[in-house]
């Protein structure tokens, strides 16, 4: 091998591994939010949902951008058109065009938070008297505006060491509008239980564990490319390969 090889290929490990230890401290810090709220601010299940919800919707729209920029800069090279052309058989989103992604986000993800949030202010509707689209504003500009900024500044943070890194150039955008669903359903998930624990009463302990939850997903879904944590999980069974490997479909966010 020569050294120019070798060079090259330190290089490209030491960016992986600084790919994920950036995306092992994005899943970190984007939960200590809600984790400190609850712990050191007295946060109880009604804060925790309109936090949550904040996130989704920061998520959302960071995303939304990102699928512009991606399609924008590398939409039309060779290596995105062979990659969309490969991409395109396993996916019904592939049929549409990479410019219709953003709308395609910002329209299904306003839906799905619109359906659940009338599904959520029915059954807890003495917590959001005034709706919860009327709370989530509150929040927003008032005791939870510091943690619509921090959500906000991380995900600029995010996207802007994408942009640096240039870390989707040659992907099709149809290939990633699809990659923050997992964390939102997570998130969503953890607001419906939330709505139990308002209904049914639950202190400090049950939002803990709440978010803990979530952020217990969150891990899983970083080191489940680990073979050792497939091995212990499946026992070399190739039925449950199989199932671990869609799992992990499922699970992978890039």
């Amino acid at each position: 091998m020569s050294e120019k090889t070798a060079r090259n290929s330190q290089m490209t490990e030491t960016s992986a591994k600084a790919s994920k230890f950036f995306r092992l401290s994005n899943i970190i810090l984007m939960n200590l939010i809600p984790l400190f709220g609850v712990l050191y601010l007295g946060w109880d299940a009604r804060a925790l949902i309109l936090a949550y919800f904040l996130e989704t919707i920061i998520v959302v729209l960071f995303h939304a951008i990102r699928l512009w920029y991606v399609h924008w800069r590398w939409g039309n090279l060779p290596e995105t058109e062979a990659r969309r052309l490969q991409y395109k058989p396993t996916n019904g989103a592939a049929q549409m065009p990479g410019s219709f992604m953003p709308i395609f986000l910002l329209l299904f993800c306003g839906i799905f938070i619109f359906v659940q949030s009338f599904i959520l202010g029915g059954f807890a509707e003495k917590s959001f008297p005034n709706g919860i689209f009327q709370a989530m504003y509150e929040a927003a500009i008032g005791s939870l505006a510091w943690v619509l900024i921090s959500f906000s500044m991380w995900q600029l943070v995010v996207f802007t060491r994408e942009i640096i890194t240039n870390k989707y150039e040659g992907w099709p955008a149809e290939e990633l509008v699809l990659q923050p669903f997992k964390r939102i359903m997570v998130q969503q998930l953890t607001v419906i239980l939330g709505g139990f624990v308002i209904m049914f009463g639950g202190g400090m302990a049950y939002l803990v564990v709440l978010v803990m939850v979530n952020i217990a997903i969150d891990i899983f879904g970083f080191f489940i490319d680990n073979a050792e944590l497939k091995l212990a999980m499946t026992k070399g069974d190739p039925e449950k390969e199989k199932q671990y490997e869609e799992m992990k479909k499922l699970m992978k966010e890039d």
